[in-house]
């Protein structure tokens, strides 16, 4: 187990400017799970350079029992701070504030200030008690009171810029700011919410190695669940539906409407296309509004008819075919909507308020969604309600500001990963927020977000000023973060740009490492998915175009995803952010950033260019912005969509789309979304521990390079192999539907993707295995027995085992995979299976004869027991038979005394007479018929026995009876795994003519690296071919040394390399892989009473 703390020192309240704490040390701490903290104490308070004596730890302001408190159990899991001698400043809790205000938009955005009573002033100021970095703001802009009956009134204090609240600028005087109310004050959005209609917090465990499993709300929507038209209410929010709708959760299906634009209809169409690029081909580059039923709806009304309101319904946007269409009074997106709708929110910095611990509260506050709220209609808008009408529930948003996921992030709330690959806005992110004029009327629609789609785009283009560009990056990776499991989505960093210091770089983005995004999943050789120099970024880049170089991925030729094409169902595994930060370096890896940004969306890779420029202004046009963003980072010019920062103090964004290589039209111009350093950190540090609950395995595994060895028992999932895992697979099997009358899954190792698996009902019937002396062929066979067997119980599948090369002449388990074996006897490790029934030795010609006439009669029992069916065909009926009522018998039939009568008849006396015993009981089917699996190795020593083997004159008998299983078996239930040293050596048998399955062994190479045996091809009858590494399963346990507790600092520049590996050795004188599988088969076996299959011999 290795967990990421950071230790403060005792003066761990300062901070430094990226928004680290002084005296802090980030370090790594391995483990065995279950390690007391007192274990690690004394490093801990060393990594501070704490002094002498006993360390006294805490976790925020609770110390912490070094002897009670475990490693990898909260509070000790990933991303946790600890404070050395004295605790930390006491966190904010955030239910006991009577309201909060969040800033929802600006280039400081993502803030939360709780408000407890009194007064507080806003502005850019250090001495203001909510401080925005915002340059337009004054240093004391605002204050802000909170009365004792709860009612929050706003000043101005004399700004330079003024203050508004919800578009209306205030005078001298104190106006009440309502639950819900946007303040505007320079260039930032700030929203007052209170402590009514707080959120959900998901439910979460510990996994006691410093996670915290979360099971997410949303994972319908990962499946597909969500259309187009439910905008992020995703799977955890479609179980309100709108009222007509078809099915809970999820709208009615939209009619015939007219299109936004098109005569009759009541929405003009969005005037930001370019001359450049038609409407008609759809458009990554969006500005989004939304609403609630109160206007535009079809039907619902309230928080249920939602689904409507928030409908990403993209009209030539083509997220899905459902957005294609467009209901009566729905807005599109990029349509301002009027006054009456559900405000939007944006980002900032709440870090340097809650610098200190994390609070369990923290999800329960509705700052993680947004209020309905009518705008001011009059002069009385800012007066107390009469009624005293609570105000409305929170709605949650399509699109959600920074506060927002910080909120969701510190819960969890219920928005966590809300967007799995078949939600309408996944891999959708703002970028920043414009006022909008609504339809129809004269205010202005405030605080609009600007969005652009991955998905749609294929790639993005941030360019601007380092400070402000650093921050809208912060935002956009913090999206993607809070709303795409780690399972669906992974991050990658390449910062090589020389033109800062490696020690720059990664200071600016340390807070990512933190992020669980950024763990290798699939088979990259790192411990994160980082690269700070070019060593790093070279294998970072190679692992990414390996996916553009795969044949499915190939297919579809250079450019031909881009850009709406990068989204559809071809791209099966997870989606891949790469930020690129600047120059990549070499020429290899400017080509490589510049490939990745072209073509990667179609095999679901999406790059974000980060380019440092001047803003641009009046002196710096756009064009000449975009093209010195080009200049700095060549893959600039891949980007199908653009940002650059603009204006005098880099606040203002402009977001174009980009077509062959030039920006298209004068885009939109925006406020800029951007967060704080020291937000950002408190942001990944609440994601670290979190892991979805499950295995995430909805869609295909990335491809990575084959390992130069796997063992079997960790490609079958039983690495600690017990009758109850085994068990629990038997009884999947039992009620498989698909696997009538017993599973053949053979797992042969690991491939590119995962574990290489073979039906031989479906895909054979019989596998052929050829490979040269030393390829591991006969390990191979005893991999596939052994798997057989863990995939079924004994009484539905039986393994017949036959050594057939006794004469020497292959050294029987090749490639030293079975070192002390005599000939002939390579297949023996494999009799303790509860499966195996029979072995032959081809050394005894009497034993061979009587094999080769039990398996004959075999086969035609079989044959005379299901007739004209095939095996599948009679056990389909049995199946049927079993589930089957048996009529009632005629009134007669009693009378006639014919057993196996029905119910009898009730005569017309008062009398009742009983069924007669075993009247109703149905004759009893037989036993069922078990699969059979006849192994052989060797098989070309049958066919051509060498002069003086003492099998030879049986050989021939015993070759009949397996070309009758080849030719029959397939019809009768029985399997043929025959290994050869040559497939043409059977070229011209019933073995090799009738082999659906072909397995293809490579010969050991001389060179070290590639001496290990078992690498292989296997072919199947469609022509496909899949590389793998044959699973090993007579090694020894594996084992390392004495694995003791250590604290480590983190670099975090080094985490791109490739991990440190323990030496691994295997126990000398301990038990096989394959003797602990058969003696947990065997007491499984005894626990289901499961018969083993009668023996042949």
């Amino acid at each position: 187990m290795q967990i990421r703390l950071t230790v403060l020192g005792p003066r761990g309240g300062q901070t430094e400017p990226g928004g680290r704490p002084a005296a802090a040390c980030d370090v790594l701490v391995t483990a065995p799970a279950g390690t007391a903290l007192a274990a690690v104490a004394s490093g801990l308070a060393a990594a501070v350079a704490a002094g002498e004596g006993p360390a006294v730890l805490y976790a925020e302001s609770e110390r912490l029992d070094l002897q009670r408190c475990t490693l990898g159990e909260p509070p000790l899991v990933d991303g946790a701070v600890l404070c050395v001698g004295a605790p930390a400043e006491p966190g904010p809790e955030l239910a006991d504030a009577a309201a909060q205000l969040h800033v929802v938009a600006g280039p400081d955005a993502g803030g939360v200030h709780l408000l407890h009573g009194g007064q507080i002033r806003v502005g850019r100021s250090a001495q203001a008690d909510v401080p925005l970095d915002d340059p337009d703001v004054s240093r004391l802009h605002c204050a802000v009171t909170l009365d004792p009956d709860g009612r929050v009134t706003v000043e101005d204090l004399g700004s330079t810029n003024g203050t508004a609240v919800d578009g209306r600028a205030l005078t001298d005087r104190p106006v009440r700011l309502a639950s819900g109310s946007l303040l505007r004050i320079g260039e930032s959005v700030l929203r007052l919410t209170t402590g009514s209609g707080m959120g959900g917090v998901l439910d979460t465990a510990s996994d006691g190695e410093g996670h915290v499993r979360v099971r997410v709300a949303g994972e319908g929507a990962a499946d597909g669940a969500t259309v187009a038209g439910t905008g992020a209410v995703g799977g955890a929010w479609g179980a309100r539906a709108a009222e007509g709708s078809g099915a809970p959760g999820f709208p009615a299906a939209p009619g015939a409407h007219a299109a936004p634009g098109s005569p009759g209809s009541p929405v003009p169409p969005a005037s930001y296309d370019s001359p450049a690029r038609p409407a008609a081909s759809g458009d990554g580059v969006t500005q989004h509004a939304y609403g609630t039923a109160e206007w535009g709806a079809s039907g619902g009304s309230g928080d249920g008819a939602r689904g409507v309101a928030e409908s990403p319904v993209v009209p030539r946007q083509g997220g899905a075919p459902e957005a294609e269409r467009s209901r009566t009074g729905t807005p599109a997106r990029g349509t301002p909507l009027p006054r009456g709708l559900r405000k939007r929110g944006g980002l900032s910095a709440w870090a340097r308020r809650l610098a200190g611990g994390r609070g369990d509260e923290t999800a329960r506050e509705h700052g993680a969604y947004d209020e309905v709220h009518d705008g001011p209609e009059g002069p009385g808008a800012y007066e107390d309600r009469g009624d005293g009408t609570p105000p409305p529930e929170p709605v949650p948003e399509v699109w959600p500001d920074a506060a927002a996921l910080l909120l969701t992030a510190l819960g969890p709330g219920t928005r966590l990963w809300e967007r799995g690959p078949g939600h309408p806005e996944a891999l959708a992110v703002r970028l920043g927020t414009v006022d909008r004029a609504a339809p129809g009327q004269s205010a202005l629609l405030p605080a609009v977000p600007v969005t652009v789609s991955l998905r749609e785009t294929g790639a993005l283009g941030l360019a601007g000023p380092r400070e402000r560009l650093a921050g809208l990056a912060r935002s956009v990776l913090a999206q993607l973060a809070a709303l795409h499991a780690p399972t669906d989505l992974e991050i990658v960093l390449i910062s090589t740009d020389r033109a800062r210091t490696p020690g720059e770089r990664a200071a600016e983005w340390a807070w990512l490492g933190w992020l669980p995004h950024l763990r290798p999943a699939h088979g990259q050789d790192c411990r994160l998915l980082l690269a700070y120099d070019r060593e790093q970024a070279s294998a970072r880049t190679a692992e990414l175009l390996r996916r553009l170089d795969e044949p499915e991925t190939a297919a579809a030729g250079p450019g031909e995803a881009r850009p709406q094409e990068a989204r559809g169902p071809a791209v099966s595994g997870p989606r891949t952010v790469v930020v690129v930060d600047g120059d990549p370096g070499s020429a290899a890896l400017r080509e490589a950033a510049v490939r990745l940004a072209r073509d990667g969306g179609r095999a679901g890779i999406h790059v974000v260019c980060l380019a440092e420029t001047a803003t641009a202004s009046p002196a710096s046009p756009v064009a000449e912005t975009y093209e010195a963003a080009c200049s700095v980072s060549p893959a600039f010019r891949s980007c199908g969509a653009v940002a650059l920062l603009s204006g005098d103090v880099a606040t203002a964004l402009r977001v174009l789309r980009a077509a062959d290589g030039q920006p298209a039209g004068h885009g939109t111009v925006a406020v800029v979304d951007a967060v704080s350093a020291a937000w950002a950190q408190r942001f990944a540090r609440a994601l670290a521990p979190l892991r979805p609950d499950g295995t995430g395995g909805g869609h295909a595994r990335v491809a990575t390079p084959l390992p130069q060895a796997a063992r079997l028992l960790d490609e079958l999932g039983l690495a600690r192999a017990t009758p109850a895992s085994l068990m629990a697979r038997w009884a999947a099997a039992g009620d498989d539907a698909g696997a009538l009358g017993g599973r053949a899954w053979a797992v042969l190792g690991a491939g590119a993707r995962g574990p290489v698996v073979v039906d031989l009902a479906a895909d054979g019937p019989h596998l052929l295995v050829a490979g040269p002396p030393g390829s591991g062929r006969t390990e191979l066979l005893r991999s596939v027995a052994a798997s057989l067997a863990a995939a079924e119980r004994p009484d539905r599948l039986g393994i017949v085992l036959v050594d057939g090369g006794v004469d020497g002449r292959d050294g029987g388990a090749a490639g030293g995979t079975g070192g002390g074996q005599r000939p002939g006897e390579g297949l023996r490790a494999c009799t303790d299976l509860p499966h195996v029934g029979t072995h032959l030795a081809a050394n005894d010609p009497v034993r061979m004869r009587e094999f080769a006439q039990s398996l004959t009669a075999e086969l035609k029992r079989r044959a005379e027991l299901l007739g004209r069916q095939g095996f599948a065909e009679w056990h389909t009926g049995r199946a049927v038979a079993g589930r089957i009522v048996a009529p009632r018998g005629a009134p007669d039939a009693e009378a006639g005394g014919a057993a196996g009568a029905g119910d009898t008849e009730v005569p017309s006396s008062a009398t009742l007479r009983l069924r007669p015993p075993g009247a109703g009981a149905r004759p009893d089917p037989g036993p069922p018929l078990a699969r059979l699996v006849v192994v052989v190795d060797d098989y070309d020593s049958l066919l051509a026995p060498a002069l003086g083997s003492p099998g030879r004159p049986a050989a021939g008998s015993v070759v009949r009876a397996l070309d009758a299983v080849a030719r029959d078996g397939e019809r009768l239930g029985v399997h043929l795994v025959a290994a050869v040293r040559g497939a043409e050596r059977v070229a011209e048998t019933e073995v090799g003519r009738r082999a659906g399955l072909r397995v293809t062994l490579d010969a050991p190479g001389g060179e070290a690296e590639d001496a290990a045996p078992g690498r292989g091809v296997l072919g199947g009858a469609d022509g496909r071919t899949t590389a793998f590494q044959a699973g090993r399963v007579t090694g020894r346990i594996p084992r390392t040394a004495t694995l003791r507790p250590t604290v480590v600092p983190l670099e975090w520049d080094r985490m791109g390399d490739p991990p440190t590996r323990r030496p691994v050795r295997e126990l000398g004188n301990g038990p096989t892989d394959l003797a602990l599988l058969a003696s947990a088969l065997d007491r499984a076996a005894r626990e289901v009473s499961a018969d083993q299959v009668p023996s042949l011999l």
